[in-house]
């Protein structure tokens, strides 16, 4: 029997020396070769595909810096909520609170930068080397700016029966009393605007800190201490149920929701304060640029539905609408203010 190709499928390798393949037979018979060939590129075609199921399959977690309850928390079970619907995977929440946010944020500095672990950050997390000595991580290179999100101001509270009306009753009070006032906080920027207004009104109240905010109002509502400066929507919320009394904001105006609220300004033209707090969503320094893209989408796609607009409105806090690289240019122009105020309120890290 001749060794040469025969025409239908032909079992011999191209390059074995026997092989006397014409261009008819290669047109028409197939060698091993080239059928080795086709098998193993529809093998790599199909590992994409089977990557991206995988990737699918798995859970984006959002890591909340505070408690269930928190102002942060609602907006971020907010908007778990639909991007779970729109990038049509598992999106979890994952609440890590304590040492003013570093713990959730430490964390998912050391996570793998695939963007299935994420960062709830918020305006002094990302200044948190001013506030707090030997960090593990670097406040902005070690994460990737991905979507802003939200915006917030502090506010002012006393108890619903206390005697104190306005913050002029307040800083009188302060001055008067024979012990120093004492004033809760359950987070960075609570301690910021504390820290200010005590530089402003030259009172030295005792700074009371807690874990978050709900357990901030908890204790001011039993008469633990005399003041607390929580986020604006835990404030308005203990206020519209008549637990608490707002005396003032810290934005540079007043409140469309509590207009008869003044800002800190009004009682003290020298603090000088217009504190914003922006919530933004960071990932893991080094995440590829095409994840980020995809994240930062769904994430702005997701701030346009009224169903998010709805809670965020409930929760007293404004849409905000930044890429990635419109967050990562307000993150440091922020950051150049907010050190200069820490600065100002002679806040030392700790």
């Amino acid at each position: 029997m001749s060794d040469a190709p025969q025409q239908g499928d032909c079992r011999m390798d191209r390059g074995d020396p026997r092989c006397r393949a014409t261009s008819d037979c290669r047109r028409r018979a197939p060698c091993r070769r080239d059928i080795l060939r086709v098998a193993a590129v529809s093998l790599l075609a199909c590992q994409p595909a089977t990557g991206r199921a995988q990737e699918a399959s798995r859970p984006i977690t959002l890591v909340v810096p505070f408690p269930a309850g928190s102002n942060t928390d609602v907006v971020t079970r907010a908007l778990a909520q639909q991007l779970q619907e729109s990038l049509g995977q598992p999106v979890v929440v994952d609440n890590r609170p304590g040492a003013q946010g570093t713990l959730a944020a430490a964390h998912v500095a050391r996570s793998q930068p695939d963007g299935q672990t994420l960062l709830m950050g918020s305006s002094v997390m990302f200044v948190a080397g001013s506030l707090i000595r030997n960090l593990p991580y670097d406040p902005v290179g070690s994460f990737q700016p991905v979507s802003g999100v939200g915006s917030t101001s502090m506010i002012f509270m006393v108890q619903a029966t206390s005697p104190i009306r306005t913050i002029a009753d307040f800083h009188a009070r302060a001055r008067q009393s024979a012990q120093p006032m004492t004033i809760g906080f359950g987070s960075p920027s609570g301690q910021v605007v504390l820290a200010l207004f005590a530089t402003a009104s030259g009172t030295r109240p005792t700074a009371v800190s807690y874990r978050g905010i709900p357990q901030t109002m908890t204790d001011l509502a039993g008469g633990h201490i005399d003041a607390a400066v929580v986020d604006l929507g835990s404030g308005l919320a203990q206020m519209r149920s008549g637990h608490a009394r707002a005396i003032a904001v810290s934005a540079g105006a007043r409140s469309t929701l509590a207009p008869d609220v003044p800002t800190l300004q009004e009682g003290f033209p020298s603090a000088e304060m217009s504190l914003e707090t922006i919530i933004a969503v960071q990932g893991p320094a080094r995440m590829q640029p095409d994840v980020v893209t995809r994240l930062d989408a769904a994430i702005r796609a997701a701030l346009t539905r009224p169903a998010l607009q709805e809670r965020f409105a409930t929760a007293s806090t404004a849409v905000l609408t930044l890429d990635a690289a419109g967050l990562d240019s307000r993150i440091r122009a922020d950051n150049v203010r907010w050190e200069a105020l820490i600065r100002q309120a002679g806040i030392q890290p700790e």
